[in-house]
């Protein structure tokens, strides 16, 4: 018996399409005008630290008043950054705000230029589906491609094809996001008893989850015991889905009726042949396209519906019993580094010491700041285990032993707005200049200045030569060569100077420039003749995460980055 199949007129079909593009576009213009006549600006909230006030996933509408006041949910931006916190004090016409899962209030101080406007509207979910609708129209586009492709003119298998493929597309993607079931961790400390980890978590999903015996809805954070320990000595913590029964059913439905509806489409209508017999659809082929779909589909859903996500299974090591970590704006040097941004960065270094395939097989350095500035070290580095920002992927620093450098390769003329910053640990009282700037670009140099070093009673310093010495100190009788990691950081602008030690101001001075000649930046060596206690021009200890860049940071971005290896 023969296949025959029908021609299908297209026109009902594209004037539908049509329909539906026009009434796509005039509503989206619709909001854009309402957006632009009342000056209100959408956002989808992307962290947790809304708790259950916009969970993530949320989409909320910001509006700008002539005033705010304690207690209102705002959105502002804040270090080229946009966040959704709440007022919670006002402190000489500035605004101190909080989210509401943070233990306490934000490092930054906000003006009223700085507020994009007041929240006016939270729309829980809505913003999953706007990060997920230019994804969802590529694969419409995709779909419908393989459609015309493989359903040739049997508009029944174009119209199984497009339902399939878009379940498909939406339970991928839903696997992706994660809408539906998600949990994030917090932080975590060990048992007062000893017992196991108490991990801090909050649900980001849209529907409940089970972790130990704590069950928490959408936002909803908890403190869980995890007992469970591996055999690598970290404590693991698996929470399951927990949606009720009906949501449970939605969710199957709302995944796989598509797909069963096109397992329910009948083939086209035959057309008669010869002596009035007709031809017997074949379908076979379809069934062998449909059925890995199908297999898929399902498992693509019960893995949703019904086991745990691998964003939803933590480890946790624990280095001592009574160890805690608070909320921080970053939660590792790298994201703190990079937040500053390309533009506004000179370089930025992990100071790994991690070469070709993980191992130390080169003497270069690469720049994290997206400038491409690749650094290079003075001789083959050496590393340690030990470093300052255990979050981090990074897992070691690089042995700074009296005779090493790392060279930033760009040439600058005389430098006079930037902020440089590290991280250092060092038990040597002679152990020299931890970042700085001089005139030669890999050798010892006769001009210098803009530099922050140890010096012999262990204190640290900041200096400048604007054709007389400046120096800002930490105080006397407080020794950094105790083998613990601090943070470094020092500016100079307009502004005047300013020394920061462990995200805290140690010291300013009224100085806008430093002398004046063409230089390069350089991270763990250069000349300190004739500076405070003469200590040596090589830094002795480990240094990591090193940056310098084009703009002084303020007081707390700077504190947002020291406590960010906290």
């Amino acid at each position: 018996m023969t296949d025959s199949t029908v021609a299908i007129t297209p026109g009902g079909h594209r004037r539908a399409t049509l329909a539906v593009a026009i009434t796509i576009a005039v509503l989206a213009a619709l909001i854009a005008t309402v957006l632009s006549v009342t000056g209100a600006r959408l956002f989808v909230i992307e962290t947790a630290s809304m708790a259950e006030t916009a969970p993530v996933g949320t989409l909320v509408v910001a509006h700008p008043k002539p005033a705010y006041a304690i207690g209102d949910v705002i959105t502002f931006v804040v270090d080229g950054r946009t966040v959704t916190h709440r007022i919670v004090g006002v402190q000489d016409g500035r605004f101190i705000t909080q989210g509401d899962l943070n233990g306490s209030p934000d490092a930054w101080q906000l003006t009223p230029d700085q507020i994009v406007g007041t929240v006016v509207a939270i729309v829980p979910g809505l913003g999953f589906l706007l990060k997920a609708a230019p994804l969802l129209f590529l694969a419409g586009i995709i779909v419908e491609v393989v459609a015309r492709l493989l359903g040739g003119r049997r508009r029944g298998w174009r119209v199984g094809l497009r339902l399939t493929g878009m379940s498909l597309a939406v339970s991928a993607l839903s696997l992706w996001l994660r809408p539906w079931f998600n949990v994030q961790m917090m932080d975590f400390r060990a048992a007062d008893d000893g017992s196991g980890a108490l991990m801090h978590i909050v649900n980001t999903g849209l529907f409940p989850v089970v972790a130990g015996a704590t069950r928490l809805v959408s936002g909803e954070d908890g403190v869980i015991l995890s007992t469970d320990k591996l055999a690598s000595g970290a404590y693991a913590l698996s929470p399951t889905p927990d949606p009720d029964w009906p949501v449970r059913v939605l969710l199957i439905a709302f995944c796989l009726v598509p797909f069963f509806a096109s397992l329910l489409l009948r083939a086209d209508h035959p057309v008669a042949v010869a002596g009035g017999l007709r031809a017997r659809p074949d379908r076979r082929a379809r069934g062998s396209i449909l059925a890995p779909i199908a297999i898929v589909t399902v498992l693509l859903v019960v893995i949703l519906t019904s086991v745990s996500t691998s964003h939803a299974a933590f480890a946790a090591s624990i280095r001592n019993d009574k160890s805690a970590a608070g909320t921080n704006t970053y939660f590792t040097c790298k994201g703190a580094v990079q937040s500053v941004g390309r533009n506004d960065s000179v370089a930025a270094y992990a100071v790994e010491g991690t070469g070709l395939l993980g191992l130390n097989l080169l003497t270069t350095e690469t720049d994290v700041s997206g400038n491409n500035r690749t650094g290079t070290y003075r001789k083959w580095m050496t590393t340690t285990t030990s470093n300052a920002c255990t979050r981090d992927q990074s897992r070691k620093a690089v042995v700074f032993d009296g005779s090493q450098c790392l060279y930033v390769p760009t040439r600058q003329n005389n430098p006079n707005v930037f902020t440089i910053e590290a991280w250092f640990s060092t038990t040597s009282k002679t152990s020299g200049k931890i970042i700085g700037f001089g005139d030669s670009a890999m050798t010892d140099n006769d001009k210098w200045d803009r530099h922050i070093y140890i010096d012999t009673a262990g204190r640290l310093n900041f200096g400048l030569f604007p054709d007389a010495t400046v120096i800002m100190s930490t105080p006397d009788g407080r020794s950094y060569a105790d083998g613990a990691w601090h943070h470094v950081a020092a500016t100079l602008s307009s502004a005047g100077a300013a020394f920061y030690v462990d995200g805290a101001l140690v010291g300013t001075a009224g100085t806008t420039t430093g002398q004046n000649y063409t230089g390069y930046w350089r991270i763990g060596c250069g000349n300190l003749t004739n500076w405070t206690s003469n200590p040596s021009s090589f830094f002795t200890g480990a240094i990591q995460w090193a940056a310098v860049y084009g703009r002084a940071l303020s007081a707390s971005e700077i504190a947002t980055h020291a406590a960010a290896g906290r």
